[in-house]
């Protein structure tokens, strides 16, 4: 029985969702920002309370940086990183880079790079939903617990993307 050839788009599902999580958060910014007062509270204390400000321009264009330059960036740079590795710190690495799975395992982690991007995009929308929220009351307040409630969520999540990543990279039964 003749192997399968790889497929001509891998991960085709893993770009697709990123882009549209980056389409999302482009229209998600700029279509609330009208919301924001002209003069945002953007940063907050542990208690809640705005300790810094920024004008509503200035603002939209620093979230539109958080919720898509950096994820683009991170994207990029995995991207470029694991497409050309041939030298990982990997579970079994002897066996994932060998020459007859290196494709595959690049391919794999690319993509892994590529969801930890969506995980980003969507912790910076989240925090933006925060801010519009605290920024609706007067004075401006920020909720403590929800903000923790959406790290500790973004926290779990990484770990389970660390976690998908050691398990996807254990020696198969048999090797």
């Amino acid at each position: 029985m003749k192997p399968s050839p790889p497929a001509r788009y891998p991960h085709r599902v893993t770009w697709s969702v990123f882009i549209v999580l980056l389409l999302f958060a482009i229209l998600f910014v700029t279509g609330t920002a009208s919301e924001l007062p002209l003069t945002v509270a953007s940063h907050f204390d542990a208690a809640g309370q705005p300790n810094a400000f920024m004008s509503r321009s200035g603002y939209t264009r620093f979230v539109l940086c958080m919720v898509v330059g950096l994820p683009v960036i991170v994207v990029i740079i995995l991207t470029t990183v694991y497409s050309r590795a041939t030298d990982l710190k990997l579970p079994n690495s002897q066996y994932w880079l060998a020459p007859q799975r290196l494709d595959r395992t690049r391919s794999f982690l690319v993509a892994h790079g590529v969801w930890f991007g969506s995980l980003l995009v969507t912790l910076a929308c989240f925090v933006h939903w925060l801010e519009l929220g605290a920024n609706r009351q007067q004075p401006p307040h920020l909720s403590s617990q929800t903000f923790a409630a959406v790290l500790i969520a973004f926290l779990i999540a990484t770990a389970a993307w660390v976690a998908a990543l050691m398990f996807a990279f254990r020696r198969p039964v048999g090797e």
